[in-house]
């Protein structure tokens, strides 16, 4: 029989899909409370995207690495603007196209593309690079698509392969016009109205500490978040992020997934459930 939550109170942060993870939360029998806290702003006007959609349908990017579902849209969208997007789609299918996850290479299944490589399950940096180590990189000129910022790890592997890299911001994440919400999940943290938080992603961490900072509680928060509220993180990735920041993680599935992260919340209590009352 499956784990359940067991009416817990599990806020999540995620923006976009909040429908299906207060789904999964009230399926599990939690209750689930939602704060988005990112605003995705898509960065078509930027002459440095305009030049890359430029390039790949001219031929002069040989390699294009996707690491996010957002920024393979918001490309997409970008060449739309341009009046391009059928040319750049076609252009682009031609290319050697590296996806790091399920997310970018959903959308580029939609839009039929195809991609020569994803790597395995948790999806980081370390195993993309690895993926792609039969490829022959030298003297290709290669994109990479930032996702919250630099990537140093994979573009050092992917110039020590001897590749030209081209590192481009098709999007950022802003906070949300309306925080409010956000204040009162702060306020409910840190009060203990909340049993759980879920992340899905690394981006969540900055910008909710950020928000809390507005309202002067980013000490508080972190307090809580260390303290009786479990952590939860859907990877390795964004476990990484939380621990850079000085949160601790609780509750880490061991497959990269929404679905399997609610799972393992439900495992998590559940277990400790059974050794409070044994």
């Amino acid at each position: 029989m499956a784990a359940s939550l067991n009416g817990k109170v599990i806020a999540f942060v995620e923006a976009r899909l909040p429908s299906e993870m207060a789904s999964l939360i009230q399926r599990h029998g939690g209750v689930p409370y939602s704060a988005p806290v990112l605003q995705e702003i898509y960065l078509k006007d930027s002459p440095q995207v305009q030049q890359l959609i430029a390039d790949v349908c001219e031929g002069r990017v040989e390699v294009v690495v996707l690491l996010t579902g957002v920024g393979t849209r918001a490309l997409v969208e970008a060449a739309a603007a341009m009046g391009r997007q059928e040319e750049f789609i076609r252009c682009l299918d031609q290319r050697t196209v590296i996806a790091r996850s399920p997310k970018p290479a959903r959308v580029l299944r939609q839009h039929q593309i195809h991609i020569d490589v994803m790597p395995p399950e948790p999806y980081t940096s370390e195993d993309l690079v690895h993926s792609i180590q039969d490829i022959d990189l030298h003297g290709k000129e290669v994109a990479v698509q930032h996702y919250g910022g630099p990537n140093t790890f994979l573009v050092r592997s992917l110039k020590e392969r001897g590749a030209q890299v081209r590192e481009v911001t098709l999007y950022h994440w802003g906070t949300p016009q309306d925080e409010t919400p956000v204040y009162r999940l702060v306020d409910d943290l840190t009060k203990g109205r909340v049993d759980a938080i879920a992340f899905t992603s690394q981006p969540q961490v900055d910008n909710l500490l950020t928000i809390a900072g507005h309202v002067g509680k980013e000490e508080l928060l972190r307090g809580s978040l260390n303290g009786t509220v479990v952590v939860a993180s859907v990877g390795p990735v964004c476990s990484r992020r939380l621990r850079a920041r000085g949160i601790k993680v609780d509750v880490e599935p061991e497959h990269v997934h929404m679905g399997n992260l609610v799972m393992a919340l439900a495992d998590y209590f559940e277990t400790l459930n059974s050794g409070t009352s044994a």
